[in-house]
């Protein structure tokens, strides 16, 4: 699938102004010289200006085009990471962080091609190592489960 740059500098525009509007609810941390929005906020700005650029380049033709590789099980592989997000999303809050990351690596990793026990491993492995970095480590609220409430 190819999108139009004119409409992929529109996409990115907008994502730009939901990052930035994102942050205006963000506390100032005292004593630091930076805020926890500055961040986001950058990547917002940046996200804006390179929408910008592509919206200004001369951009002809359609504004979408599907190839024939997004046709059949490359397009299976493709909407499956697009579901695999909006699931996450919802399902996340009811079974945790743990248990929805694994599961969806999982299936992601059974999509594209790999054997089900080392896409468990990897999934549940992914998972944890995930959960270490940001709960543990960033400190990052993440959505509890029944896994999260026998670890803590």
């Amino acid at each position: 699938m190819k999108l139009n740059d004119r409409l992929l500098g529109g996409i990115a525009i907008l994502a730009g102004i939901a990052v930035i509007a994102g942050t205006l609810g963000f506390r100032e941390i005292p004593g630091q010289q930076f805020g926890s929005a500055f961040f986001p906020r950058l990547i917002g700005a940046a996200l804006i200006l390179t929408g910008v650029a592509l919206m200004a380049r001369r951009a002809d033709g359609a504004w979408l085009t599907v190839s024939r590789l997004s046709r059949g099980r490359a397009g299976l592989k493709v909407v499956s990471v697009f579901a695999a997000v909006l699931v996450w999303v919802l399902v996340s809050p009811v079974l945790g962080f743990i248990a929805t990351t694994a599961l969806l690596i999982a299936l992601l990793i059974v999509v594209a091609g790999g054997r089900p026990v080392a896409a468990s491993l990897t999934g549940v492995g992914m998972a944890l190592v995930l959960h270490l970095v940001f709960a543990v480590l960033l400190r990052v609220p993440l959505p509890f489960g029944v896994i999260e409430r026998m670890m803590s």
